[in-house]
């Protein structure tokens, strides 16, 4: 009796795999177009700054994606979307002759907006207009340039996560120095806060000039330096990280041969942790990060004018409405992967100065600036 219920799922199971689940009607389609209001400073300059923007709308039902690029007069213009919920999310980047004629120095901005969880509507055939005011943020000489945050696959040890890394890339034509400067992440729902509500802190140690990074180089920090492949195959060699949190009282590991970061705050766990389904890690430049204090629930309170750099990651990177940085720090999300998969997202590359030296994207919008990489590429520079 079971064989034969079970005969009869796997035919069912079949019959329905070999319908066609039928496409929503071109009747329900309407016509879209997303109006951009640019009220920052770059609207005083003689050039469109809405103009050439990337705009992508993302259906929080089924994850599909529409990008397209706005006109002469800021309009981004979409046929045939059907009525559901989403996320729309802006890109300009600006030119340096463009920041140039507005603030007369050298420095890389960009426009960016978004508008998450809307719902969109109208009668079939008709056109809607959505307006999406524009903010500007200012793009790192540093940059967050991979993030292996998933673990590895059982390769025998499931749920393996001891050997996540974080990589940083000098993007600037100058030597930066990574002395004193804090990585930390930050909790959930503080996103248009002032502060960020860090969890964990770890700083480099140096008295300013001990580490410098030169242009086109990148540095990986490990949550434990070690081989990782030797315990699960699936996973890593992190021997020649450069630098480990080391979190000496919870009897973590130790490689004398990388720099440990100096532990500023450390809410809970054996290690620096970064979730395997969503956080947001940041770098950030602060005189005294205890200056602040803390939250009600013991996490430390660290300036939003303070962060270098900033990437929100989610599982889900349709839940634009949980993100944990605002659009002036992320715009979007990074990941779309599941957890213990060996996979990280990586910084694309957005071109190459006429010294060789690769310039990674960074639109200050993760949705746009990374990919999710199969390989993982620790301390190695993109092409």
């Amino acid at each position: 009796m079971k064989q034969y219920t079970l005969l009869l799922s796997i035919l069912f199971l079949f019959t329905w795999a070999c319908v066609d689940v039928p496409e929503a009607p071109n009747s329900a389609h309407f016509n879209l177009k997303i109006q951009l209001q640019d009220t920052t400073v770059f609207s005083t300059g003689s050039f469109n700054s809405t103009e050439g923007a990337t705009v992508t709308l993302l259906s929080l039902t089924d994850g599909n994606k529409l990008t397209t690029v706005t006109d002469s007069l800021g309009t981004a213009s979409f046929s045939a979307v059907l009525p559901d919920r989403y996320s729309i999310s802006v890109s300009r980047p600006l030119k340096t002759e463009e920041i140039w004629e507005v603030l007369n120095r050298n420095e890389m901005w960009t426009l960016n907006g978004d508008s998450s969880n809307v719902i969109l509507f109208a009668e079939p055939g008709e056109t809607l207009t959505v307006t999406v005011p524009l903010s500007r943020s200012r793009s790192g000489s540093l940059v967050i340039s991979e993030i292996y945050y998933s673990g590895s696959k059982p390769d025998p040890i499931p749920n393996y996560f001891h050997d996540q890394f974080l990589e940083i890339y000098n993007n600037s034509e100058t030597t930066q120095y990574l002395d004193s400067l804090i990585i930390c992440d930050t909790d959930y729902g503080f996103a248009e806060d002032s502060y960020l509500h860090a969890i964990h802190a770890y700083m480099f140690p140096g008295t300013g000039t001990d580490y410098p990074l030169e242009p086109g180089e990148a540095v990986v920090i490990a949550q434990d330096a070690i081989n990782h492949a030797q315990y699960n195959k699936s996973s890593i060699d992190l021997t020649d990280a450069d630098f480990e949190y080391y979190v000496k009282d919870q009897g973590d590991v130790n490689n004398t041969d990388a720099v440990d970061m100096i532990q500023i705050h450390h809410k809970y766990g054996i290690d620096f942790l970064y979730s395997v389904f969503n956080d947001a890690i940041l770098l950030v430049k602060v005189k005294d990060p205890y200056k602040h204090g803390y939250d009600n629930f013991e996490r430390l309170l660290i300036p939003v004018t303070s962060v270098i750099d900033g990437v929100d990651y989610r599982e889900n990177t349709s839940l634009m409405d949980k993100k944990r940085l605002s659009a002036a720090i992320d715009a979007g999300l990074a990941g779309g992967m599941p957890a213990y998969t060996t996979q990280s997202v990586s910084r694309i590359v957005d071109t190459v100065a006429v010294d060789g030296r690769v310039i990674l994207k960074d639109s200050n919008n993760s949705s746009f600036d990374f990919i999710t990489s199969q390989e993982l590429t620790p301390g190695e520079v993109p092409q």
